[in-house]
C-alpha cells in the first residue's frame, strides 16, 4: 500500500482529485506493497488501473498514463525500512550513547534497501514471499552481512536463536540470477583464523567465473544499479525498473569484503570484544593477499577485498589500483584511499596543463584513521612545486572514544575542539570531511557546520572527495 502525503502538481490535481491520506492498494487488481511494486508491474506504453482508497474510506479506481505516474513519485510517502531483530554482538548501533537523536538507534535490515542503497543485511527476517520477490523482480545486487558461513558461529554471532543456512540462502539466490557481495565484519577470537578462511572458501564456491575477455567489474553507477537519494528519500524508481528489466550479469556471489570490529566507548553491559590489532592486521593482510592470487586463477578477479584501515594499521602499501576490480563498495572503505589518491593526481595533472592550479592554502580537519592516509598516501601527491601547503589535523573522537578513528563518526563537538584550538586566523580555510554531516546538514549530535564555527574567524567549508581538485580550486 502506498500513501500519498502531498497533492499532484498542476494539471494532475483536477484530473485525479487525491488528497494527502489517500492509499494506493490495487495496480490492475494486483495488490501492491510498496512504490517499487507500483513501477516494477505498471505497464510502460498503455494506461494503469489504480484502486485507491480514500481517507474517508471510500474505495474508487482511476485510470493513469505511465507517464503521469513518473511525475508524480515524489507525491508519495518514502518507503519505511524494515527493522533488524539480531542482536549482533558487534552492531555499533547498540554502542552508541544515550541521549542521541531517535534516527541513530534503528537498525534496518530490508532488501529493498538494500537493492537501492547497498544497505548490507542478514536476511534472518527473511520468508519465502520476501525471497519470491527478490527474484521475480530481479532486485540484484543485493548486500549481505555474512560474517561466518560455520551456521553455529554465526548464529552466536548474531544473537539470535533461530539457525540459518546463510551457504543455501545464497546458492539459492545466485541460481535464480540474483548478484551478491557479502561482507565479514573480523571479531578477533569469534570469526578469524581457521574460521575466516573456512568463510571465504564457502563463499568462493558460490563464485561466478568471468568469461575470457570480459571485464572483472564495472562500476556500481556505470551498470545502473547504484541509486541516489533525493531530498524525499527517494531514488529515480523509474531507473530501478529499467535496471531490473536490463541483462543482468550471471548469478552468484561476486565478492567478499572484510572489515574490522569497531568498538566504541559506549560498551558497558555488551559482550566483551577485542580490537583488530596492528599485529592480527599483518596476518590478515598476508591471508588475504594468498586468497586473492587463488581467486584470480580461478574466477578471473580478486573476489575477496580488505578494508583501508587493514593496510593502515599494519604500516603495509596499498595493493594496486587493478587489485579492487572497479572498486564497486568504495563506501565500504574497500580501496577508498587508493582511488582517491590515484584520482587527485590524475586531476592535479590536468589542471597543471590547464595553467588552473588550486591557489588555496588549506587546513583539513578529518578522522584520525583518514589523517594517517593523508599523510601516509596524499601529501606525496599534494607535494608539488606551485602547490599551496595542506594542513592535515587528525581528530581525536571524544565522543566515541579513542579507539573510533573514522570521520564519519565525528561529532560537531570533537570537531568544533579541534577548532578552537587552532590558531586564530581570518584567512584560515579550514575543511571538514563531507562525511560528517548527513543530508539534513546535521552532525550525529546535531550540529550544522555554521554552529560548529561559530565565533571563529575561520572559513569553513564541507570538502568533497570525489572532484576534490575541483573543489580547491573553487576555494580560490
Amino acid at each position: 500500500m502506498i500513501t500519498l502525503i502531498r497533492s499532484f502538481p498542476r494539471p494532475l490535481d483536477a484530473l485525479h482529485d487525491w488528497q494527502p491520506g489517500d492509499h494506493i492498494t490495487h495496480l490492475d487488481g494486483r495488490p501492491i506493497e510498496d512504490i517499487l511494486d507500483l513501477y516494477y508491474y505498471a505497464p510502460e506504453e498503455k494506461r494503469t488501473t489504480l484502486h485507491i482508497r480514500r481517507r474517508t474510506g471510500e474505495i474508487c479506481r482511476v485510470v493513469m498514463d505511465p507517464a503521469d505516474i513518473d511525475r508524480v513519485t515524489d507525491c508519495f510517502a518514502p518507503m519505511e525500512f524494515k527493522t533488524c531483530a539480531a542482536d549482533c554482538v558487534f552492531c555499533f548501533i547498540d554502542q552508541n550513547p544515550a541521549g542521541m537523536r531517535d534516527q541513530i538507534y534503528v537498525k534496518d535490515e530490508d532488501y529493498r534497501f538494500s537493492f537501492l542503497y547497498g544497505n548490507y543485511i542478514t536476511l534472518t527476517s527473511m520468508n519465502r514471499k520476501g525471497f519470491q520477490r527478490i527474484i521475480e523482480q530481479r532486485m540484484s545486487p543485493l548486500y549481505v552481512s555474512v560474517h561466518a558461513t560455520d551456521i553455529d558461529v554465526r548464529t552466536r554471532m548474531l544473537g539470535i536463536k533461530r539457525r540459518f543456512d546463510i551457504i543455501a540462502m545464497l546458492r539459492e539466490l545466485g541460481e535464480a540470477g540474483i548478484e551478491i557481495h557479502t561482507q565479514v565484519v573480523l571479531c578477533p577470537g569469534w570469526n578469524d583464523g581457521a574460521i575466516l578462511e573456512r568463510t571465504f572458501r564457502d563463499l568462493l564456491e558460490l563464485g561466478v567465473p568471468v568469461a575470457d575477455g570480459e571485464e572483472a567489474f564495472t562500476t556500481v553507477c556505470e551498470r545502473g544499479y547504484g541509486y541516489e537519494r533525493t531530498d524525499e528519500g527517494l531514488p529515480d524508481y523509474s531507473d530501478v525498473v529499467a535496471a531490473a528489466d536490463a541483462e543482468q550479469p550471471p548469478g552468484g556471489v561476486k565478492s567478499l569484503a572484510i572489515v574490522p570490529v569497531g568498538l566504541s566507548a559506549h560498551r558497558k553491559g555488551l559482550t566483551k570484544l577485542d580490537p583488530v590489532t596492528p599485529a592480527l592486521a599483518a596476518e590478515v593482510v598476508d591471508q588475504v593477499a594468498g586468497w586473492q592470487a587463488e581467486a584470480r586463477e580461478r574466477l578471473g578477479y580478486s573476489f575477496v577485498y580488505l578494508s583501508d584501515e587493514f593496510f593502515l594499521a599494519a604500516e603495509r602499501p596499498f595493493p594496486a589500483a587493478a587489485t579492487y576490480d572497479g572498486f564497486w563498495q568504495v563506501d565500504n572503505a574497500i580501496g577508498l584511499t587508493c582511488r582517491l589518491r590515484d584520482t587527485w593526481a590524475e586531476e592535479l595533472d590536468w589542471a597543471a596543463e590547464d595553467g588552473d592550479e588550486p591557489r588555496q592554502p588549506l587546513t583539513v580537519l578529518t578522522g584520525e584513521l583518514a589523517a594517517r592516509a593523508w599523510r601516509r598516501e596524499f601529501a606525496p601527491v599534494l607535494d608539488r612545486p606551485g602547490l599551496p601547503p595542506v594542513e592535515v589535523v587528525g581528530v581525536e573522537n571524544r565522543f566515541y572514544g579513542h579507539t573510533v578513528t573514522v570521520a564519519g563518526l565525528l561529532t560537531g563537538a570533537d570537531l568544533r575542539r579541534a577548532l578552537l584550538q587552532l590558531p586564530p586566523d581570518p584567512v584560515r580555510t579550514v575543511v571538514f570531511s563531507p562525511r560528517v554531516i548527513n543530508a539534513d546538514g546535521l552532525t550525529l549530535d546535531g550540529m550544522t557546520l555554521a554552529e560548529i564555527g561559530a565565533d571563529q574567524p575561520h572559513r569553513l567549508h564541507l570538502g568533497e572527495e570525489d572532484g576534490f581538485v575541483d573543489f580547491w580550486r573553487r576555494l580560490g
